[in-house]
């Protein structure tokens, strides 16, 4: 339990919170951000002040929280007690998201009103090399442009979730409005690995990335983000993005070992009764 306030460290935000157009060369940090919020749609949302409030039935913190839309985005005690009750409608606990748009006083306030840090994040971005389209295609990959109900019950298979997540997780899915590449690796007839990239201007973000858990540690993985990156470099993209866990370190490796780079880092406050659950 936090007994004093503390700040996050995060790595250093390299890209301005605004530039001038849409992904001329880095895209600025709010560009980021609302673009990854069309590629991982929440079905329910309202925007309240700075703030856009997600909902998906409770599936994903970052589907179900509030996240700053602009730079400096504040938040004081009555529009605290405002986005706590739209959740609190919907059954749901209250989470915040909190990128580099956040004001810097947000992090003090909530946890002022006992919400705990958990989830430190990073946002890490590459941009497209020359030969990324004339890489070989993987063995076994298989690609389509809508959800397909196989790819979805195979990916909440091994996942182990619940008929309610596979639900929640479809919703998502479905309410995606941008170019898709759902992507699996079959072996000896049966999926090995799933992946999921979403193409958004001229930046492709990739959004699932799961090898089944008996057939970790085989490089599927890597295969799998190298053919959705051959994908995202045939659709003319420029750049690449994806978000992972800061105490993922294996996966960290292996995105920089591709060329991904942080740009920027975010975490989440829950209260501390959730985040102890």
């Amino acid at each position: 339990m936090e007994t004093a306030f503390r700040s996050v460290p995060h790595p250093a935000t390299t890209l301005p919170l605004h530039s001038a157009g849409p992904h001329q060369g880095a895209a600025s940090v709010q560009q980021l951000e609302h673009r990854s919020f069309n590629a991982w749609p929440a079905p329910r949302c309202a925007v309240v002040g700075d703030w856009l409030l997600r909902s998906t039935q409770g599936y994903t913190k970052r589907a179900n929280s509030a996240n700053a839309l602009q730079a400096a985005a504040p938040l004081n005690a009555p529009l605290l007690r405002h986005i706590e009750a739209f959740y609190a409608r919907q059954g749901l606990p209250s989470i915040f998201r909190l990128s580099p748009l956040a004001d810097d006083a947000v992090d003090a306030l909530l946890h002022a009103h006992g919400y705990q840090v958990v989830e430190p994040s990073v946002f890490m971005q590459r941009v497209m090399q020359a030969d990324d389209g004339a890489r070989q295609s993987a063995q076994g990959l298989q690609l389509a442009q809508s959800l397909q109900a196989q790819w979805l019950q195979g990916y909440c298979v091994a996942s182990e979730h619940t008929p309610h997540q596979q639900r929640a997780h479809g919703l998502i899915l479905q309410s995606i409005g941008m170019p898709c590449a759902y992507a699996c690796l079959v072996r000896e007839g049966q999926v090995r690995a799933w992946g999921l990239a979403v193409l958004e201007r001229e930046a492709v973000g990739i959004y699932e990335v799961l090898v089944h858990p008996a057939y970790r540690g085989q490089g599927l993985g890597r295969q799998m983000l190298q053919a959705l990156l051959r994908w995202a470099a045939q659709q003319g993209a420029t750049h690449a993005d994806l978000q992972v866990r800061g105490g993922n370190l294996p996966a960290q490796q292996l995105y920089a070992s591709l060329g991904f780079e942080p740009v920027y880092g975010y975490h989440y406050r829950v209260r501390q009764a959730l985040a102890s659950a």
